[in-house]
């Protein structure tokens, strides 16, 4: 009987070893999603949707399988008017629906066995957008013809905010750094260049938007455009945020000159500092919208 024990000891140690091996198994079913789509607090404003001088602007949606798919077919997408309720309502915001003339995108993507990826065009109009109003734009995955849907990333939410100052520009910019004070010291050197940079909206008075080229190190401007006092005429007004004040010396940031053209949205700022070592810069930009 103990030449027994041996095959019964492998067939044990097989069965285990198949309980053990689908106890881990991955679950390869596609499932649609899009990949720029999040509509958690934290990732609202990735949506925001920022204008040039341009009367229209494209937002590409990216649709995406978790898999590669074994057929092809079609998934159909659309606005869902009802998250618009839902969203102001769980968050005190007042969006409005963005006018049909507002926007044009295409419905039904065919997906492909060869791509997980599909990119749906999405073109706003300017022209057709209330400044004064907020907008939401909820796109939803509404069918896929069978496969399944992640939920929490199958809605992507566009916005528009009735911010005066928003949007994308252009910024000219002549940068002085001086060996010392400006008043009494030599020229160290002169820069100048070109960026693109993103105005974007902190709320509904307050906008922000990169210093120079020290943007990435979190050097930012505060920026508004409003009335303390209902029926006055707004006034544009403009500061640095915390992380240029703990940067450089004491005191030393100022705006030395500031102007805000409503008509054409150009914007003009000097501003100085005095570095840590106690050398000034100064700092002159030109914005137009791009």
């Amino acid at each position: 009987m103990r030449f027994l024990r041996l095959p019964v000891i492998v067939c044990f140690l097989f069965i285990y070893s198949a309980c053990k091996k689908n106890s881990t198994s991955v679950d390869l079913t596609p499932s649609f999603y899009f990949l720029n789509g999040d509509t958690t607090a934290s990732a609202f404003n990735n949506n925001l949707i920022l204008f040039s001088s341009s009367d229209t602007i494209v937002v590409n949606v990216i649709l995406s399988s978790t898999y590669l798919l074994s057929s092809s077919g079609n998934v159909t997408v659309d606005v869902d008017a009802d998250a618009i309720t839902s969203y102001n309502t769980n968050h005190g915001t007042n969006y409005q629906p963005m006018p049909a003339n507002a926007y044009n995108f295409p419905t039904t993507v065919a997906t492909t066995i060869t791509s997980i990826y599909d990119t749906i065009p999405v073109t706003i109009y300017k022209h057709a957008l209330d400044a004064s109003q907020n907008y939401l734009l909820p796109i939803n995955i509404i069918s896929t013809g069978g496969i399944n849907i992640t939920l929490g990333v199958s809605e992507i939410y566009l916005h528009t905010v009735n911010s005066e100052l928003a949007g994308i520009y252009n910024s000219n910019v002549t940068k002085i750094m001086y060996n010392g004070d400006a008043a009494d010291s030599s020229v160290n050197s002169i820069d100048t260049f070109t960026l693109t940079k993103s105005l974007m909206p902190i709320d509904s008075n307050l906008s922000q938007l990169d210093y120079a080229d020290l943007g990435s190190n979190g050097w930012k401007y505060k920026l508004s455009f409003s009335s303390d006092i209902p029926g006055n005429p707004p006034e544009f007004t403009i500061g640095a945020n915390d992380v240029i004040l703990s940067s450089v010396q004491s005191s030393s940031f100022k705006i030395l000159n500031s102007v805000y053209n409503s008509t054409t949205k150009a914007i003009y700022i000097k501003s100085s500092y005095k570095n840590t070592s106690g050398n000034e810069r100064i700092i002159e930009e030109t914005l137009t919208l791009k």
